[in-house]
């Protein structure tokens, strides 16, 4: 059996217990979450180092993993998706990845500048998810965020913080995925982030830059 239909039946499993995705059928399965994760599969080499911060049940991370030989770390708040994620990397004997249960801004005290790229889909509006996610980066690394139609304001809103943080725009990569519109936002680091990135107490999200 293929990795990819492997996974789909997983999540079709594990979905019916617990709440993993309100995407549940086969073929929507295999456009909105595969397809889509795939979308940036060309900006990863192999050897490199990716973060996947709020992977849920492993997505954009072990799609990308699949197709490519690098280096995966995944982390999710959320105790039973990272267990599905683990459950789902031994299943599909993926060398070099692991799924850890730790919020971003814990797990940044010591994971500072140590990844070549960070990844993330669906999580949080820019300006808070690049608090979070560029930290990890070393300078010169690359944040992707993978984003609907309303990429290019969620960018205009999270100019200040990427100013503070280090950040840069490369591009926003446009796509048309069986109807749905998908945007995928480039940044690159251009310089460290100050210590005090990113702050506790939910303030990102609260408070965002």
């Amino acid at each position: 059996m293929d990795k990819f239909e492997k996974y789909g039946q997983m999540l079709i499993e594990t979905n019916k217990k617990f709440n993993l995705t309100t995407i549940d059928e086969p073929d929507q399965i295999k456009i909105k979450h595969f397809e889509d994760s795939l979308t940036i599969k060309s900006y990863i080499n192999e050897g490199m180092k990716v973060l996947d911060i709020g992977s849920g049940a492993g997505f954009p991370g072990i799609p990308l993993r699949i197709e490519k030989d690098f280096d995966l770390t995944l982390i999710d708040s959320v105790n039973k998706k990272v267990n599905f994620m683990n459950q789902v990397i031994e299943e599909l004997d993926l060398k070099n990845t692991r799924a850890i249960h730790v919020r971003a801004e814990d797990f940044a005290k010591e994971h500072r500048e140590e990844f070549d790229m960070v990844i993330s889909r669906a999580v949080a509006n820019l300006s808070t998810l690049s608090e979070y996610a560029l930290p990890f980066l070393k300078v010169g690394g690359i944040f992707i965020a993978m984003k609907g139609p309303k990429a290019e304001e969620e960018y205009e809103d999270a100019k200040n913080a990427l100013k503070i943080l280090g950040g840069e725009l490369i591009n926003i990569d446009s796509m048309d995925l069986h109807g749905n519109t998908r945007k995928n936002i480039l940044i690159k680091k251009v310089r460290s982030t100050k210590k005090k990135y990113p702050r506790g107490k939910n303030l990102p999200k609260k408070n965002p830059l």
